[in-house]
């Protein structure tokens, strides 16, 4: 207890460049929620503000996450890692074998539904997967470089999550799990030989999962060409790209969309960023991107500077986790990858999303408080530990700068 206090009376100030753009990023989501949903709403008999009313329910639940997150320390969640993870895999199996509790949508069961709650469990998975890997990972040390010891049994437990949500399916998800699990275990220490191996399975899988289901040959069909089928799997990626692109470079104006009147189907969730486009144009879409960029820069630099492994990987996991699925979302929007559905973090209309993604960010504003602890002995633990490849990366870009 009394070492506990000790790191209490020791933690920092919080990040501010941490913590402002993700703040600019909700307060933009919330606007752009009301102003691409509203039109919809009231074709389908519910109140204009149906949708902003329960978002900024779902926000108040998760600034009350972040709050307790970013106050306790982060050390203390390290216990419930194992439990955590195990919950999750019994809520993901349930959702897979366990059809219709959350009803099907467009396509996929990955809903739970408990009298009037609706979670998806995979967004809840996420954070337990960034917690359990950084506790694994800390703890193999460098075992993490032997084949045996390190990638096989990591490589088993990633599959494992990565395949119950392919179960679902939900290609989108399962690749923001790749991208994760593939960060920390390259921050980790990885063997780089072995990481490549390891990528170059991983990928021939997704290539085969691809190819074995009819309706993932459609998308990447649709990707290559998207007019072949206007009205049907084109539909919905041509809309969006129209939207994005009648904005412009100042855009028509909040509110001013055209396409959210039925033209793009739920251009509140997962395509609002064409909405963003349309309504803010290129200004508006470029200042939401460097913000993402300034909460990559900082959440990096958090992890480089922790004062533990388990901080760092934990930092890093998050971090990874934010930015990829922000950059997957615009792919998504702008046809630069086949389409497949992940909400733009802090932005889209979704509570499962929003509720553990604060947490998550309260958890790494948390690890930022104790970044600047002169702890000279887990500093040299960790550089002994971790990849020297990021480290070396790390020193030439701030030695050229």
């Amino acid at each position: 207890m009394n070492a506990v206090r000790r790191r209490v009376a020791q933690a920092g100030p919080l990040d501010r460049w941490l913590l402002a753009p993700i703040v600019a990023l909700v307060a933009i989501g919330t606007v752009m929620i009301y102003s691409a949903s509203f039109a919809q709403a009231y074709m389908w008999g519910l109140s204009p503000s149906y949708y902003l009313t329960r978002q900024l329910m779902w926000l108040a639940v998760g600034l009350l996450g972040l709050l307790v997150a970013c106050r306790v320390d982060y050390h203390y969640w390290r216990r419930f890692s194992v439990p955590f993870m195990a919950v999750a895999l019994i809520l993901l199996m349930v959702v897979v074998f366990v059809p219709g509790l959350g009803g099907a949508r467009y396509g996929a069961d990955r809903w739970i539904t408990v009298g009037p709650f609706t979670a998806q469990p995979s967004e809840l998975a996420k954070l337990v997967f960034v917690l359990y890997a950084a506790d694994w990972l800390s703890h193999k040390g460098e075992k993490v470089r032997n084949l045996w010891y390190g990638l096989v049994p990591f490589g088993i437990m990633l599959g494992v999550v990565v395949g119950l949500i392919m179960l679902e399916p939900d290609m989108g998800t399962s690749l923001v799990f790749a991208a994760i699990g593939l960060s920390m275990f390259f921050v980790a220490g990885a063997h780089l030989l072995q990481l490549a191996g390891g990528l170059l399975l991983a990928s021939g899988a997704f290539v085969a999962l691809i190819f074995t289901e009819g309706y993932r040959m459609n998308r990447l069909t649709t990707f290559l060409h998207p007019w072949s089928d206007p009205n049907g799997s084109g539909y919905q990626p041509i809309q969006g790209i129209l939207a994005l692109g009648s904005g412009g470079f100042a855009g028509l104006g909040l509110g001013v969309s055209r396409q959210k009147f039925a033209w793009l189907p739920v251009a509140y969730s997962d395509s609002i960023m064409a909405i963003v486009g349309e309504e803010l144009g290129f200004i508006g879409t470029t200042a939401i991107l460097v913000l993402f960029a300034i909460i990559a820069v900082r959440g990096f630099r958090t992890a480089l500077h922790s004062s533990d492994t388990f901080g760092a990987l934990l930092a890093t996991g998050i971090t990874a986790w934010i930015v990829f699925q922000a950059a997957l979302n615009v792919a998504v929007i702008t046809l630069s990858v086949p389409y497949t559905g992940v909400p733009m973090p802090f932005i889209s209309f979704g509570g499962s999303s929003l509720i553990v993604m604060l947490g998550a960010v309260g958890l790494l504003l948390n690890v930022s408080r104790y970044a600047h602890e002169p702890l000279p002995e887990r500093r040299a633990a960790k550089r002994r530990r971790f990849n020297p490849v990021p480290q070396r990366l790390a020193r030439t870009l701030l030695e050229d700068g």
